[in-house]
């Protein structure tokens, strides 16, 4: 029993605490991490020793010459405190002073290192540049081969597109011409247009091209020539008028309108006598013999109306109207003159 209740005694509390090295349960460190923590305490040990060595930069100086004039007078250099000093103080000096490293390939790839966000950028950015231009130059847009290229072949489809617009002109006017000076006047145009078509020459082209679509208008047109009736606007009148050798001249005119089929006025090129100038109107006189002038003047003052208005008409296909007014011959007057002002 003795024996038993020895065993059973507690540990005394050195025992515990070398146990538990000072702490609580659960908390003790592992072999690691007591040296883990050395470790730390030795680094800073270290830099607390090189920060008052730094601090003591005097006595480390002293230190130095010491050891240099030792050296010095071992291997017989006649050296002088002065120098020594001298050499120390220089030491120390460039100690710190930062030099540029040479030239090299690492020095330069460390330095392509640091700028590698902006030369990435700038690769980039040259890239797309280089990128873009060649689309332009592909394109056709840059002057260049291809520009060149693009260019001759737009002038090759304008000059196909006019050149056929031309033939479908011809065409149209051969099939609606009732005037064979008008279908003759229409083959050479074609013929011209051909031929500058061949000789590649764009302005040539065109101009006969313009010159076919005139003359289409001219002939799809179609209008007639009416001689003025209402109550209240003259019909007729006789004009006096002196020409530029001063010789006097009179003549009778009937003043007429050129409508449409629905009545609307149609605008026509007239050459002025009296002027020489051709005015684009749709109202102008006519000149007619004094019998036919006599005659219509008669019967418009029988009860204010004219009977006989139609002078003449234009009729598609032909370039200019044709006189249906008769004279005392019961054939179609003849033209004579226009005027386009006679107040």
């Amino acid at each position: 029993m003795a024996n038993s209740q020895a065993t059973q005694q507690p540990e005394s509390p050195s025992d515990a605490a070398a146990s538990t090295d000072g702490l609580p349960g659960g908390q003790r460190l592992t072999l690691a991490e007591m040296s883990r923590i050395m470790d730390v305490a030795s680094a800073l040990r270290k830099e607390r020793a090189l920060i008052e060595q730094q601090l003591n930069i005097d006595e480390i100086k002293a230190k130095l010459r010491e050891r240099l004039l030792e050296a010095a007078s071992v291997s017989g250099d006649p050296v002088t405190d002065a120098e020594v000093d001298a050499a120390v103080e220089q030491y120390y000096d460039r100690l710190h002073q930062f030099r540029d490293p040479p030239a090299s390939s690492s020095k330069f790839l460390a330095h392509c290192w640091v700028l590698r966000k902006h030369l990435t950028a700038a690769v980039v950015a040259l890239a797309g540049a280089a990128a873009l231009i060649w689309g332009l130059l592909v394109a056709g847009v840059l002057p260049g081969e291809a520009r060149n290229r693009h260019l001759t072949e737009q002038m090759q489809a304008d000059l196909d597109r006019q050149l056929i617009e031309s033939e479908h002109v011809a065409e149209a006017i051969e099939r609606i011409s009732t005037e064979p000076a008008a279908t003759a006047e229409s083959q050479r145009l074609a013929a011209i247009a051909a031929a500058a078509h061949q000789q590649r020459d764009g302005k040539k082209l065109a101009a006969a091209t313009n010159e076919l679509r005139a003359l289409q208008a001219e002939l799809e047109r179609q209008y007639a020539v009416l001689i003025v009736n209402a109550p209240s606007e003259q019909s007729a009148t006789e004009r006096l008028w002196t020409d530029d050798d001063g010789t006097r001249t009179s003549g009778y005119f009937v003043f007429v309108d050129a409508v449409d089929e629905r009545g609307n006025p149609v605008k026509v090129p007239i050459r002025n006598r009296e002027t020489d100038k051709t005015e684009v109107v749709s109202r102008w006189g006519e000149q007619v013999p004094k019998k036919v002038f006599d005659r219509l003047a008669r019967d418009k003052q029988k009860d204010g109306v004219l009977d006989e208005r139609t002078f003449g008409a234009k009729p598609r296909g032909s370039r200019e109207f044709k006189v249906e007014l008769r004279g005392d011959d019961d054939q179609p007057i003849e033209r004579r003159g226009q005027i386009t002002s006679w107040e």
